[in-house]
Order: C-alpha cells, then structure tokens, then sequence
C-alpha cells in the first residue's frame, strides 16, 4: 500500500491517491487533475473517487478525474446541496460537481477497497471520515492539532463535539491524514488536541 499526499491550490487542500494492489482511490481531488492523474500509472485501475465533504477546494477535480478513468464520485447525499448544479445559491465555498454521485454511508466495498465511512457532521451536514485498514482520512473535521471550522453553511458546533466524541473511541494507532496539514494519530490527538484534551468540557449555548 502506498499514498500520494498532494496539497495543492490556494488553501494547500491535502489530496490524497490510495495505491493498494494496482488499484486506486482518490480522495478529496481539490484542482489539479492532471498533477493528481502524473500519481497514477497506466496499469493502475481508479476504482472511486471519495469526497469527505461538499466545499470546493476538496471537490474541484472531481469531474476532470471521474472522465479521466470512468470511475464513480462517492460522498455523502446529505451534502450534495453543496454540489447540486441545479442549485443556484453561492456560499463561497461550494461549486457543481455534475457527475452522478454514489451515497457514502456504513461499510462499503468501492472496486476493491473496504472503507467504513464514518459520518462527522460539524464543519458541514455531510461531512464523513474514511477509514481503511489503519488510515483514517478525516477531511476537514479533524486535523494535526484542532478541528475544522463550524462557522460555515451547515456546520454545527454540537454536531462537531459529538463526531469527535466518536472519533475519540477509535484505536489510538489509527494515522489521521487530513484535508489540511500534516499526519498524525488518534493517539497523538488525544494527548495534544485542545479540542480533544478540553472536549468534555465545551458546552454548546441554546
């Protein structure tokens, strides 16, 4: 199993490519197609492209990359109001994702990779981390040292404690890859998080 770590565009969006068995996933494709496709080599069949979450930067490539290799776009339904190209409504950080899209959701078997998709609302309705085998790509709710933002269209601040609450009880050697800035574990986090360290702490204002 190998990775490919790619942060690219303005907000240096961590794209990542899943090599396992000449067999890829490519997650949270943000710009840049061919520079994500330059990873990927002829023998090499894409299985799936997985989207954590709805905002562009973690999008972008999605339609150019789904062409490319005539594989399927996953994520989850209860963001595609952030993709929806029939949805007329900017918010800053969406942008139409026209392919048709496959619903993240429980186990699943996407070509040959089993995920668990573990849904974390919070910095969006729809955000999810994907864990296979001891990798869990946590898009933008959890990175090295804090958490995503809940400021945005649908991010919620009780909804990011309780998805941190459930990611707490994950094994503590599972490596976290991010939307956003270095690795690290659930282990780490838990020691050195303050959103972890203080989490029993927060309470959320009605």
């Amino acid at each position: 199993m190998k990775i490919d770590t790619l942060p690219i565009g303005l907000y240096q969006e961590n794209s990542y490519v899943l090599h396992d068995h000449d067999h890829v996933l490519i997650i949270d494709p943000g710009r840049y197609p061919k520079q994500i496709a330059a990873c990927i080599s002829k023998k090499e069949t894409v299985d799936g492209i997985i989207l954590t979450h709805g905002h562009e930067d973690h999008t972008g490539a999605a339609d150019d990359l789904s062409d490319l290799y005539e594989c399927e776009v996953c994520m989850s339904m209860k963001d595609f109001f952030l993709v929806d190209p029939k949805n007329p409504l900017g918010r800053g950080f969406d942008a139409p994702v026209w392919h048709e899209i496959t619903d993240l959701k429980g186990d699943m078997t996407i070509g040959t990779f089993k995920v668990n998709v573990i849904e974390t609302p919070g910095h969006t309705i729809g955000s999810v981390c994907i864990r296979y085998r001891n990798l869990l790509f946590t898009g933008d709710t959890l990175f090295a040292g804090t958490i995503g933002r809940t400021d945005l269209e649908s991010g919620n601040d009780a909804e990011m404690i309780a998805s941190l609450k459930l990611l707490r009880e994950l094994p503590h050697d599972l490596r976290i890859l991010p939307g956003h800035g270095p690795a690290s574990t659930i282990g780490n986090e838990l020691k050195s998080n303050p959103y972890f360290v203080n989490l029993d702490r927060f309470k959320v204002l009605d």
